[in-house]
């Protein structure tokens, strides 16, 4: 009886840690939410500081979209090259070659192109950004603007916020163009693809929701990680080791949520 009551008891303790951990989540969550929301509005600042919050843009703009630009380049050269690689051959044994375009079409543009260039993203400014903001947390930086009356999510969190957002549509854009162009140099020279059937094919297979759902995708891609990495860099408040912890949380969040909303939106596609 006492260790079928000490198991009841034990068992008793385990749910309970499990639904405060549901419960500490889903308020990170809803915390993560609302300054979605507050960060959506921070591009409406007051005159007066709209040349601050372009600078800031700008900066984070170029840092993210050109600094690594040519390491994008040559990762979605190499995504072109697996597609044909391992389609194409065998497309073209069965004078399958008209699907190429709808392959590239389908993987590029509608699928792997989105998540690849948000994990480029991810990797170079989401880690970066959570990092600048939570050394300037820590070391009081964010309390002073405070004390100044100056708003450090309109300031700071908003310019990056936007800043990923744009920069992540550019790259995804330009993460296309790269793969197809692989795509097609690969396709002569592993499979000998006549151009013009080639491109004849991947136009034909591309329609506007392909582009939209891709779209919409690499927007909604750059805005979630952008906002959790600022949530957890306004987060750090003592210890510059809260600094690494939070960067650990940002990634894992942001490739939680980038996850959750691939899966969604290609979901709906399909249904």
């Amino acid at each position: 009886m006492k260790l079928l009551f000490k198991l009841v008891r034990a068992l008793g303790r385990l749910l309970g840690r499990f639904w405060e951990q549901v419960g500490a989540q889903a308020s990170l969550l809803l915390n993560i939410c609302a300054l979605l929301y507050r960060l959506l509005l921070g591009v409406f600042v007051a005159p007066a500081a709209l040349r601050l919050f372009f600078r800031e843009l700008i900066r984070q703009v170029y840092f993210t979209t050109l600094q690594r630009a040519s390491i994008l380049i040559f990762t979605s050269l190499m995504l072109g090259l697996l597609v044909i690689v391992h389609a194409t051959q065998q497309l073209v044994k069965v004078q399958g070659e008209e699907f190429v375009g709808w392959l590239l079409v389908t993987i590029v543009v509608r699928e792997v192109g989105p998540v690849w260039t948000a994990f480029f993203v991810l990797l170079n400014s989401g880690g970066a950004i959570t990092v600048e903001l939570g050394t300037m947390s820590v070391n009081r930086e964010v309390q002073a603007l405070r004390m100044m009356g100056v708003d450090p999510y309109r300031y700071l969190g908003a310019p990056r916020f936007w800043g990923v957002t744009i920069s992540l549509l550019s790259l995804y854009v330009l993460c296309v163009f790269a793969a197809i162009i692989g795509g097609y140099l690969f396709a002569q020279a592993f499979a000998e693809i006549f151009w013009a059937k080639f491109w004849l094919s991947f136009i034909n297979a591309l329609q506007w929701i392909d582009l939209s759902l891709g779209f919409a995708k690499t927007t909604i891609f750059g805005m979630l990680i952008a906002t959790v990495s600022v949530y957890f860099g306004f987060d750090c408040r003592n210890h510059l080791d809260e600094v690494a912890k939070n960067t650990s949380l940002a990634a894992i969040w942001s490739l939680m949520l980038v996850g959750v909303t691939n899966v969604t939106l290609t979901a709906a596609y399909y249904l």
